[in-house]
This record gives C-alpha cells, structure tokens and sequence, in this order.
C-alpha cells in the first residue's frame, strides 16, 4: 500500500526512523553506518521528510549537525515510531525463532463443559496475556502421551485420568464433582433419603461413553460396577443426553453436584445423596513427573490451586456462580 498525502498528511514511517537515527547521532555519517544504509540515502530521507512536513528539521554545516526548534518538537515522536519498530522487530523475530514465550495446555475433551476450566484459562490469560496460549484438546490417551512426550507442558484431566504407576503427577486439583444417584419416581430407591451402594444390584445406570477418558470412566463407576450395576453408555458424554436417556427408560443416572445435596426431585425423577459420598470426581492439572521447571505452568498451577481454595470455601456452592 502505497502511502496517502492529503489533509491527514500521512508518510512513509522509514522517514522518521532516519530522522531519529540522524538526530541521535548528530552525523548523517555515523547514522548511514547505524543503519546500514549509503549517507547519500540518509540525506534523500531527511530532504523528503521535511518536504512533507514543509519544515527545516535539521541544519547542517561541514563542521556539525543541529537541530532547529521544529525538529526538537518532531523528535520525541519519530523516537516514539523507532522504539515501537524496534519492539516489533524483536517480536518478530522471536517469533520466527519460536523464542516467544508459549504455554502448552491439553484437555480432555470430555471437562470443556465444566466453567471451572474455562475460569482457569481466562485468569491465565488476564494475567499473562503476552503469553501465546496454546490449547489442544482430545482424549485423555492422546494428551496425556503428549505430555509426557514433552509436547505439553501441562494437562487438563481428571486426576482419576492417569494410569496408575504412570510418570504424571497431579500438579493441583481445580474443583470437585460430587455424584447421587437420580432414580425414576416409581423406583424404591426415589423414596430413600441416603442409597447404599448396594441397592444399584441388578440396576442400569446411563453413563458416559467414556470415549475420550475410558480410565476415567472405570474408575468412577467402579463402584456402582462391583455393587452389581449395569452400565449403559449415552450417546454422547454430555449431561443432559444423560439424563434424559435415563429419564426415558426409567433407568437410573447419576447426577453430579459441586457439593453433596440432600434428596431432590427432578420431575419425574428423584436425586438421591449415595451413602458415605463415595463417587466424585476432581478436575486437575496434571504434569510430567520428569518435566523441566517451566515458570508458566507454575503459573497455571497456582491459579488452579487459588480457584480450588474458592471452590470449598464453606457455604460456598460454586466459585463460578
């Protein structure tokens, strides 16, 4: 794009550099070999910047060069346009050089539904937002071999999501699910106001897919599982199709809280706590055992540990509203 003249009295930037350049050094010489350019250039530059500005900038003898009063009033600003250029020029550069600080971040597709997760991304980037944050989302099985490949720096999961005797550690939980077991109206155990696990023997229970986190899914059902339960998988792990799967066969769910709650009613549908609060599941971040010291995913790491604190602060059903 070629540059405007008009009222607005637009120019080519590159004018001013050399100006700045010039005015710094006080030699078109020294300025020349600055900028690795010839000094007959650096005069062209000079004469057609005052040209548009109609203005005598600088006056120059054999001897010295000056400054005249417009050319101090005109300096700050063409100091201004260098130091912006030179900080892109670095940008740039390390941009190119992939020098530019990046945080990595995987997460299990399944958590992209739990605003805690968004919650600790936007403090992440509200506090370090010249950070390029990246996000990869997918299976528990692909992000976790990425990270301990060394191809991320840090894991959304939950800390059920590892394998067990893996070199990944849970860095911070993030928040806490708390599971009851909602039952059709007309099942004994929607009359009950705490179920043992036991009476799930010879039950369906609706569940997740568990496609993108199998490991997960075991784990939190195991107990329903080893109680006699028959697991049966929605179509997608989203909650509501859950739910109104098991609504519609008049099969039993679960339903999943930030706190353990007493006995509700859902409709034709009857929450009810699980003896002892055996089921939860907690959000994480996890990191490689064996990873580098990394200062951002310190970072992360404290801020989920913060958005925990707030999660179980007493009387506090949820951090997020």
């Amino acid at each position: 794009m070629q540059p405007v003249e008009g009222d607005g009295m637009v120019f080519d930037p590159r004018l001013a550099l050399t100006f700045a350049a010039v005015a710094e050094e006080m030699s078109f010489t020294r300025a020349a070999e600055r900028l690795g350019v010839a000094q007959p250039w650096v005069s062209e530059q000079i004469r057609r910047l005052e040209e548009r500005l109609k203005r005598r900038l600088l006056v120059r003898t054999s001897r010295h060069t000056e400054l005249t009063a417009d050319g101090l009033a005109f300096l700050p600003y063409a100091q201004a346009l260098a130091r912006a250029n030179d900080a892109a020029q670095r940008l740039a550069a390390e941009m190119r050089s992939g020098r530019r600080e990046s945080l990595r971040i995987g997460a299990v597709d399944f958590v992209n539904e739990y605003p805690e997760r968004t919650e600790l991304i936007d403090r992440f980037m509200h506090a370090w937002p010249e950070v390029e944050l990246q996000i990869h989302n997918g299976s528990a099985e692909d992000v976790l071999r990425r990270l301990t490949a060394g191809e991320l720096d840090a894991v959304l999961a939950f800390s059920t999501s590892r394998l067990e005797g893996s070199d990944i550690q849970v860095a911070t939980p993030i928040c806490l699910r708390y599971a009851a077991l909602m039952a059709p109206r007309e099942d004994p155990i929607a009359a009950m106001e705490c179920v043992p696990l036991a009476a799930v023997d010879r039950r369906v229970v609706v569940s997740s897919p568990g496609r993108s986190d199998p490991v997960a899914l075991r784990s939190t059902y195991a107990a329903l599982t080893a109680n006699g339960a028959e697991l049966f998988p929605a179509p997608e792990p989203n909650r509501t199709t859950i739910e109104n799967l098991a609504r519609a066969r008049r099969w039993c769910c679960l339903k999943w809280t930030v706190e353990p709650e007493p006995r509700q009613s859902y409709g034709d549908m009857v929450s009810v706590p699980i003896e002892g609060n055996p089921l939860t599941l907690e959000l994480a971040v996890l990191r490689a055992a064996q990873a580098p010291r990394n200062r951002l995913a310190d970072e992360l790491v404290k801020l989920g540990a913060a958005l925990y604190a707030e999660s179980i602060e007493p009387g506090l059903k949820s951090p997020l509203g």
